[in-house]
């Protein structure tokens, strides 16, 4: 790897560094939300001439790893019809027929493809495909030899390897370099040993190069702090509203709940209530658009607090009868607390006017939470002895 990162000043004086590329698990852990949060505001957050270049092979992955929960949830609708037919005796043919029909397969996997290219397209970029003379040959010298990102021979690099080789080739064949993205130590051991590529392991720290500094960008800011600071203003109203939307339309998913009692427990959440939140505004990162002044992004680390109230049935198993046997329910509440990261989309006089005559869009990127609630116990209290 070239030495050091590269500064926002070189990168946008010099242009040395004039593309990107994201491996699947950084893609992954954004939820594959090409349409909001980080994955989505990085067309606004990064120089024009500064492009994305994902390789077939992270194309590849993103649409198998997709298509793997498109697959289970086909099985099991089929397994649920051929299960309904062989309870209830009734021919459901005709509703098997018409599931088929939709062919969810085939149209769940044009749109994740077509998620995809949109994102690569708004990033001005495109998708490397597998090709070039050395490559095979490349590929089993550094097998063989043990060489980033191969570890003592282990075949599950190779996809990796491919990517690799095939961007350094990119960035060789163009007379340029690049910064890839990536949580796997192989890409970041590959980096540096490359004199064309540097290595960062998420996007925060890809776009904090690019965050906007100077004069306009800490008037804007002060601005945008000024309101949010202000409990009472416009903007905390609108910003309050979206966090309650996030977390009223967010899955919530319940773990680590068991019984001293010996009894399975199911659980879920039934209700969830916005309590409070606590917005990071010292660290509020903010990035100008340089090719239209009336645009910027800004990234707020929040955290919200929310109190769950959670239904739980419990269940034990009949040895003598060979059956599970509800042993009753409960109702249970919880104060959980989730971070996440709230992206400002602002539009308009952004030195002159003030925040309140914006156009302010709000992103939140998740809605998947999880929910670790410990033990509980039937309550029998009310039953007479």
């Amino acid at each position: 790897m070239p030495e050091g990162l590269p500064t926002a000043a070189a990168l946008i004086e010099q242009r040395a560094v004039t593309f990107f590329s994201i491996d699947t698990d950084v893609i992954q852990s954004h939820g594959y939300k090409f349409g909001e949060g980080a994955l989505h505001a990085l067309a606004l957050q990064r120089p024009h001439w500064f492009q994305v270049q994902l390789t077939d092979v992270v194309e590849r992955e993103v649409l198998t790893h997709r298509m793997e929960a498109v697959a289970k949830a086909i099985q099991d609708m089929q397994s649920a019809i051929s299960g309904a037919q062989r309870v209830v005796g009734q021919d459901l043919r005709a509703i098997k027929d018409a599931f088929d029909a939709l062919d969810s397969e085939r149209v769940a996997r044009e749109r994740f493809t077509r998620e995809l290219r949109d994102f690569v397209t708004r990033l001005g970029g495109g998708v490397l495909p597998l090709d070039g003379d050395t490559l095979a040959r490349d590929l089993f010298v550094r097998y063989f030899e043990q060489l980033p990102p191969f570890e003592v021979k282990k075949k599950a690099e190779f996809p990796d390897a491919a990517s690799l080789l095939v961007l350094e080739g990119y960035a060789k064949s163009h007379g340029t370099q690049g910064i890839v993205v990536s949580r796997d130590g192989g890409w970041a051991a590959f980096a540096r040993e490359s004199n064309h590529l540097y290595h960062v392991s998420s996007l925060d720290q890809l776009v904090a190069l690019f965050e906007s500094k100077g004069e306009k960008a800490d008037k804007v800011k002060a601005k945008l702090i000024r309101q949010l600071s202000n409990p009472a203003s416009n903007l905390t109203h609108q910003l309050e509203a979206c966090l309650e939307n996030h977390v009223a339309g967010a899955f919530w998913n319940v773990d680590d709940i068991y019984s001293g009692f010996s009894l399975r427990v199911e659980a879920e959440v039934n209700q969830v209530n916005y309590h409070d939140s606590d917005a990071d505004l010292d660290r509020l990162g903010l990035w100008l658009v340089e090719h239209d002044p009336t645009v910027c992004t800004g990234e707020i680390s929040v955290t919200i607090s929310v109190d769950l109230d959670i239904s739980v049935e419990f269940f034990q198993y009949d040895t003598i009868d060979h059956e599970e046997m509800g042993m009753g329910s409960d109702e249970i509440s919880r104060q959980v607390e989730i971070g996440i990261d709230l992206f400002l989309m602002c539009h308009g006089d952004l030195l002159d006017a003030p925040v309140d005559d914006w156009e302010i869009g709000f992103e939140i990127e998740g809605g998947d939470y999880r929910v670790e609630v410990g033990e509980v116990n039937p309550d029998y209290g009310d039953y007479e002895e």
